[in-house]
């Protein structure tokens, strides 16, 4: 599709196909994912994982902007914000979810 109908399709919301090959335990991880967060089909699962992986995109894109803005230099600390410790560090980096 030319980039002139990409955009003519965007502008008029028509929706688009795409396919996906998953793997079986792609799938069974899908669907155990479709149950515990009462996705109604694979379709809206798989647009809910489209819109983190455009929120995550758009994060690491604005952490390159701040990084390119101080120059490799650290960016400052909020007033009242203190610098976290080595030790504070060190368990935020062993932390488990």
């Amino acid at each position: 599709m030319t980039a002139v109908r990409q955009s003519e399709a965007r502008e008029t919301g028509r929706s688009r196909v795409a396919q996906v090959r998953l793997q079986p335990d792609e799938f069974a991880a899908l669907h155990d994912v479709m149950r515990r967060l009462e996705l109604p089909s694979t379709s809206e699962a798989l647009r809910e994982g489209l819109r983190l992986l455009v929120r995550e995109a758009a994060e690491i894109s604005a952490a390159e902007e701040i990084q390119s803005f101080y120059g490799g230099r650290p960016a400052p600390l909020p007033d009242g914000v203190a610098e976290a410790t080595e030790e504070e560090l060190a368990a935020a980096d062993a932390a488990q979810w």
